[in-house]
Order: C-alpha cells, then structure tokens, then sequence
C-alpha cells in the first residue's frame, strides 16, 4: 500500500528535473540572445565620452542650472547605453571636476591645457571616436535646438554628426538644424573622428525644462549611441585622421562709402550684414589702426535691427589694436570673456563677427585676438586664440 507515494513522489522529482532542465535552456538561450544583440560593428570600439566643462567651469547657466550638470548626466547615461551595444567607453569626468592645472590662472593658456587633458585620454587609449557633449545659450531666449559639430576637413566626421544629428532631430520635429562644421579647439586637435554634440539650448525655457527630465536626457543618450552605432556600419574598421584648420573669410566690402558690420540672425544660423557709411573725405585721413577701431567699437555698440543680436558684450573694451603685416591685433578687455554667455556656436558666432567685419577693410588680411593682454585665452573655453583667423590653408 505505500508503493502509490513513492510512484508520485518518484513522478514529481521527473517533472520538476525537466522544468528545471527547460528553464537552463531558457537562460541559456536568453544569454546567447543578449549576446548576439551586439552589433558587430560596434563591439570593443573604443569611445571617449567628454561631459564638456566641470569643476570651476560651470558652463552655461539659467535659474540654477548648470551646463556640466546636464552634460555629466546625459555622458553617463550614453556610457551605460554604449556599453549594452557592446563597446568599450572612458568618460573624461565621472563627478564634478575640472582638467585644469593646480594654481591655474584663467588665461594664460589655462584653458589649452585642460582641453589637452581630455583630447589626450582619446589619443592615449587609441580611441575609435570622441564624443564631447555640451549645452547652447543664447542672448535670446527662443532660441531653440540640438546640434551636432564636426572638423571641416574631416569626411568621417561629418558622417558621424549627420547621423547623430538625424537621431536627434527625431526628438524635435520642429529642430530645422543641421549639423556644422565647427573651428573647435576639441574637434581640431582630435586624431579620431571627434564631435561636439550640442543637446539643446539652455536659455530657451522649453528645452530648459525639457533638459530637466531623466526620460528626456535619456533619449538624447540613446538618440547619440543610436547614430555612432549606425556610423560603425558605414565604418566598421574606424578611422584615424590628422586635419588641418581652415577658416573663412566674410565678403569684402563692396562700396566706396560704406563698410559692413556682421551681426548674429536671432536664430544663430547666419551673420547679417549692417551697412554703415562714413564720408570718404574722413576715413581716407585716419591710419588703419584709426579706421579698424573705428569699425570695431561700433560692432561693440550692437545692431541698429531688431532682428539681429549683438555678438560682444557691451562692456567689452578695446585695450589696443594695432595692424602688423595685414593682421589686425586686438587686445579685448576680459569682459568679452567675463560676461560671455555660454554655448560653443555663439563663440563661433563672435570670433566669425570680428573677423568678417575687420577683414573687409583693405589692408586687414587677418584677426589676432588677444584678451586682457594674455594670448591664447578663450572667449567661452571651446575655441582656443592661439591663431590668426583666418588661418590660411
């Protein structure tokens, strides 16, 4: 009469080896499934991630909140992202720091050398991308959208920002940007494919709130680690590249009685031209120093449409300017750098601003732009002024 239990009994330890049994198979299956999700492409690429400013560097700012703060969370979310696809990523920064040397002076090449720290963890790590990521201001506040900037000289790197730029522009149907080539000291001096992402404007109130939530700031990571993985596809093996900065000039000035003051459109898409005229009889008295000083401080003073936006400050001082060999040599006052808004495109806008507006005038081949007498400062720490611009090919 106990034969009955130990049949059942014996029936139940089958069942359950084979369940047992079934679900090893299930997890065996689920961990070859994580594994093959990978895309070969992708798998141990090597990416630095650069949360751009940090530490003493607030970056841009707007009622309390800080670029570095925003672009710390977003690199480490696109790390976490990265590395489920498989690749290899090194963040410049994990907490709140700075790259900048113990006792620094702001200036005095100050800044070169904290951006060097971070290009230098790419080049040292043989790194397949760099990819620094940063927050826009804007004087104005609708003022609105993400960007992506790439070396003028580098063809992968344009793909690689078209394709993050695709990416993000699917978050914002109404973003008509695209992305740029940029005159960025990061980008410059990278040996890889390198991009500055620019995930929205913080000065604009929509994209400030926006910026504040963690689903928002995810899907700019995931918009980020979706186009680097689609640019693997088109270059599985990488690249490695070593460019040269080029830089344009603006029109020349194209009537005798008047000259050109280029101001930023209100979208920060373009410089706008605004006519000034001024009797022949007195600008052919004044030296080319007088007349470039002339010129300057009423590019200071702003523009006289309402639909175009100063581009310096006006606190900004001239300290000296002088002309040597065609090059226009500015010493601005530190409120140019002081009082500067934040966000790598209105940089670029300011430095396009003076150099189209000083190069129209004969005899002005090139711009040197010095502040507070120190050479090689920055205006809003992304373009480095250790050159003429233009540089020359």
């Amino acid at each position: 009469m106990f034969q009955r239990p130990i049949i059942v009994f014996v029936r139940r330890i089958w069942v359950w080896g084979v369940m047992t049994v079934f679900i090893i198979m299930l997890l065996g299956a689920g961990s070859i499934k994580m594994t093959s999700s990978f895309s070969s492409s992708v798998k141990n690429k090597v990416i630095v991630v650069d949360p751009g400013h940090g530490g003493a560097d607030p970056g841009a700012q707007n009622s309390g909140l800080k670029e570095k703060d925003i672009n710390l969370d977003i690199s480490i979310r696109l790390r976490d992202i990265l590395e489920s696809k498989g690749c290899i990523v090194i963040l410049t920064r994990e907490i709140d720091k700075d790259f900048y040397l113990p006792g620094f002076v702001l200036g005095r090449m100050a800044k070169r050398a904290e951006l060097d720290n971070r290009i230098n963890m790419a080049t040292e790590n043989n790194a397949d991308l760099f990819i620094s990521v940063h927050t826009n201001s804007f004087p104005r506040p609708n003022t609105y959208g993400m960007e992506t900037y790439y070396h003028l000289n580098s063809s992968p790197g344009k793909s690689l920002a078209e394709l993050i730029q695709k990416q993000l522009t699917q978050l914002q149907s109404d973003n008509k940007r695209k992305s740029k080539a940029g005159d960025y000291y990061l980008i410059n001096q990278s040996k890889m494919p390198a991009v500055i992402v620019e995930v929205g404007f913080i000065s604009n109130p929509r994209e400030r709130n926006l910026l504040l939530s963690n689903n928002y700031r995810h899907s700019i990571a995931d918009a980020i680690g979706t186009g680097i993985e689609h640019y693997f596809n088109d270059f599985p093996q990488g690249v490695r590249e070593s460019i040269q900065t080029v830089s344009q000039e603006g029109p020349p000035m194209n009537s005798d009685d008047a000259y050109k003051l280029y101001f930023s459109s209100s979208d920060l898409e373009s410089l706008v031209p605004e006519n000034r005229h001024i009797n022949q009889s007195t600008w052919a008295k004044l030296t080319l120093s007088q007349k470039s000083t002339l010129v300057l401080r009423e590019l200071i003073q702003g523009p006289q449409a309402v639909t175009s936006t100063r581009t310096i400050t006006p606190k900004t001082k001239i300290l000296s300017l002088t002309v040597q060999n065609g090059i226009a040599i500015i010493d601005f006052s530190k409120d140019i750098r002081d009082d500067f808004p934040g966000g790598a495109l209105v940089e670029d806008i300011t430095i396009k601003s003076i150099v189209w507006t000083m190069t129209q005038i004969p005899g002005i081949d090139g711009v040197s732009i010095l502040i507070n007498g120190e050479y090689g400062d920055s205006i809003g720490g992304h373009i480095i002024l250790d050159h003429t611009f233009p540089d020359k090919p």
